[in-house]
């Protein structure tokens, strides 16, 4: 899917997401970094004011790992390739799923900012970044995909031998039009 060029408020959102995660003093740093990682691209698309106080209140912490289906679910747009991850448009929210168990459970979230990037908090679990704090990261080009499986494989810690353990995860992307 090509980037949108008329993606306005999904601009606006990249920008503040990108904004953010580089300036570590200030306020929006550290109240995404305060939040689940949801809660936390829910807060940002707010403040960026792409999505409207309405919706916001009812999203933000009412989004869990079992209940997101308002948020982004896995029967939206799917990422399978950092080529694909190039693709997705500014300002889209994206859910990393377990889709190996039933229901799929939502590991993690970020929003997309553009050409294969996106900003998240607890970036950890999906093997890039800290355990806390609101990041930016390539995934494009740092996430572990694996051909053939439909999405990338996630470290999980070792063996009790030394071997590294993961977990496949699929990604999939809601975008900000979509949801606003």
């Amino acid at each position: 899917m090509p980037v949108d060029a008329n993606n306005h408020k999904g601009r606006i959102a990249a920008a503040y997401a990108r904004d953010a995660a580089t300036n570590t003093s200030g306020s929006a740093w550290l109240t995404q970094s305060s939040d689940m990682c949801w809660d936390a691209v829910i807060l940002c698309a707010f403040n960026a004011k792409v999505i409207n106080k309405q919706l916001f209140t009812k999203l933000y912490k009412n989004i869990h790992a079992n209940s997101y289906a308002m948020y982004v679910t896995p029967t939206d747009t799917a990422v399978t390739s950092a080529a694909e991850m190039r693709k997705v448009p500014q300002g889209s929210f994206i859910g990393f799923f377990n889709e190996q168990v039933d229901p799929p459970v939502l590991l993690h979230a970020m929003i997309a900012t553009g050409h294969g990037t996106a900003c998240g908090n607890k970036n950890s679990c999906i093997g890039v970044g800290k355990h806390v704090g609101w990041e930016l990261h390539d995934l494009a080009g740092k996430l572990r995909w694996v051909p053939g499986t439909k999405g990338f494989a996630a470290p999980r810690g070792t063996t009790s031998s030394g071997e590294e353990v993961t977990l496949p995860v699929h990604i999939h992307y809601r975008t900000l039009e979509s949801i606003a």
